[in-house]
C-alpha cells in the first residue's frame, strides 16, 4: 500500500516541484522588468522636472515683458491724457471738447479692464 502511495504522490511532487521553479524564473524575469521601468520612470521624471524648470523661466521672463508692456501703455496713456487735458482750452469748439472728453473716459475704462 505504502508503495503505491509513494508511486501517486512522487509524480504529483515533482510535478509540483517543476510548476515552483517555472514560477521563480518568472518572478525573477518579471522583477527584472520591473527595475528597468523604475529607471526609466526615475528618468522620466528627471526629464519632465528640467522641462518644468525650464518652463518656469521662460514664464517668468514673459510676465516681466508683459509687466514692461503694460507700464509701457499706462505711460503712453498718462501722457495722452496729460496732453488733452492741456489741450483744452475755451477757445475749441464744444464738439472737439466732447470728443476729448469722451476719449478720456475711454482711457479710463481700458485701464479698468
Amino acid at each position: 500500500m505504502r508503495k503505491l502511495l509513494e508511486g501517486v504522490i512522487a509524480p504529483s511532487i515533482g510535478e509540483l516541484r517543476a510548476r515552483l521553479d517555472a514560477l521563480d524564473k518568472d518572478v525573477q524575469e518579471l522583477g527584472g522588468r520591473v527595475d528597468r521601468l523604475d529607471g526609466r520612470v526615475d528618468r522620466l521624471t528627471g526629464t519632465m522636472e528640467d522641462g518644468f524648470a525650464r518652463l518656469n523661466g521662460r514664464l517668468d521672463g514673459l510676465n516681466a515683458r508683459l509687466d514692461a508692456l503694460g507700464n509701457g501703455i499706462n505711460a503712453c496713456l498718462d501722457a495722452l491724457t496729460s496732453a488733452m487735458l492741456n489741450s483744452r482750452q475755451a477757445t475749441y469748439p464744444d464738439s472737439i471738447r466732447t470728443r476729448l472728453e469722451a476719449l478720456e473716459r475711454e482711457i479710463q475704462e481700458s485701464r479698468k479692464a
